[in-house]
């Protein structure tokens, strides 16, 4: 008979190995999940055969575990036995007994189950220059190769497209006005075009219709215009004579035109972040694996190999993010995305940053497809609870994506190559 049930506290679950490490947002929200049940003597805490919806930890006291083979073993809260789960099993293999008074920590099976499948936590984000690890494998050539001819000035990067050097001149001349920026914009007239649907747009559309350039850079504002202009001019970096390495570019360019508009969505909700900072820091996030597969052009052995080029990318393409993002001047943040984009785990930064943004938007381009069962589940991610002032609910994240299905559909249409 369960005679109390409290709250649990950090402190009493420090000898619980599984929980041990986690980031404190995410410890925090695992222990409002969990309880501490207060069992009297003689009570059956589980039932061979049974299945039970929470796995037990055993905090106080003493219990009596019989398997299916009849063995015993008492188990005492202060013996290295209490560091297992009890009931893990399901349907369970042991008939558990409670000796003495205890105190059973309770994880539901579903939240335990989904905590032992956590990455290790990596809490190893810097503003320095990135340290090169000693690459052993057959990524081995590529990788000192990026790092001696991004040194020497002489690797062939990705170059921006001219049009966003050429609105980056005369955003930051404080001197020229929409007409003279509109003018820059109108040579390049797919872009033009994008930012005249995307002003009107369910994302950035007033009471009124837009039909020109210049009222369009008004409404957007500078910085607004100038990252959408390099946001749409990125497609066309992602192009290739060899046809699977196109294919490819493709794939990640939908990718990333898919992570990139629900950032701009989760900004939306998180003070401090900037609608179209956000949408650049999705589309950039994975601009290593674009510097990867063009690389992979000069190198016909990569080309014909998927696999080796998959490893290659899984391994290289963070730090190569951050080499091309250096090389093209973007601010920090930026190549803090790149490198940290895929560090599930990580919490640095008190505040919600761009990375925080990237991070949970990839989970929820993950969800209904393979991949997203290889990854760590949303609320037990340390981002998750730092986006919309640590008020994130599972249900309310999903909301807001499902409330922002037009303005993501629109962005992603107008973001296609």
């Amino acid at each position: 008979m369960i005679q109390r049930v409290t709250s649990v506290t950090s402190n009493r679950i420090k000898r619980v190995p599984l929980l041990r490490n986690l980031p404190k947002r995410v410890l925090d929200y695992v222990l409002s999940e969990t309880h501490v049940e207060h069992q009297n003597a003689g009570v059956g805490i589980a039932t061979v055969g049974e299945r039970t919806e929470q796995i037990y930890y055993l905090l106080e006291g003493q219990v009596e575990v019989v398997s299916e083979d009849g063995r015993r073993l008492a188990c005492q809260a202060d013996q290295p036995c209490s560091l297992s789960p009890l009931a893990e099993k399901s349907p369970n293999k042991d008939h558990i007994t409670s000796l003495s008074a205890v105190d059973l920590l309770c994880i539901p099976r579903e939240l335990h189950d989904a905590i032992k499948r956590l990455p290790p936590v990596a809490n190893t984000r810097t503003n320095q220059t990135m340290e090169l690890k000693d690459a052993q494998g057959p990524e081995d050539t590529l990788y000192w190769e990026f790092y001696e001819t991004i040194k020497n000035g002489t690797l062939e990067l990705p170059s921006m497209p001219d049009i966003t050097m050429r609105i980056a001149k005369v955003i930051n001349d404080a001197n020229t006005d929409s007409e003279e920026i509109a003018r820059v914009v109108q040579a390049d007239p797919t872009v033009a075009a994008r930012i005249i649907n995307v002003v009107n747009s369910a994302a950035y559309r007033g009471k009124q219709p837009i039909d020109n350039l210049p009222d369009a850079v008004t409404r957007l504002g500078r910085s607004v215009t100038h990252n959408l202009v390099i946001s749409f001019a990125l497609g066309k970096l992602f192009s290739s004579r060899s046809k699977p390495l196109k294919k490819r570019m493709v794939d990640l360019w939908k990718h990333l035109s898919y992570v990139a508009p629900i950032c701009h969505e989760l900004a939306q909700v998180t003070p401090g972040l900037e609608n179209d900072q956000a949408l650049l820091c999705g589309l950039l996030h994975d601009i290593g694996a674009l510097a990867i597969l063009g690389a992979a052009t000069r190198r016909p052995e990569l080309e014909g190999n998927p696999k080796q080029l998959d490893m290659i990318i899984d391994h290289l393409k963070a730090e190569v993010g951050a080499m091309v993002l250096r090389k093209w001047e973007f601010p920090d943040y930026f190549v803090q995305a790149a490198l940290h984009a895929e560090d599930w785990m990580e919490d640095i930064s008190h505040e919600p940053d761009y990375v925080d943004l990237v991070v949970v938007a990839q989970l929820h381009a993950y969800v209904g497809t393979s991949k997203i069962h290889t990854l760590p589940r949303l609320d037990l991610v340390p981002a998750f609870h730092k986006l919309a002032l640590g008020k994130l609910t599972p249900r309310h994240s999903i909301g807001i994506i499902d409330n922002a299905k037009e303005q993501i559909r629109e962005l992603r249409e107008l973001l296609a190559i």
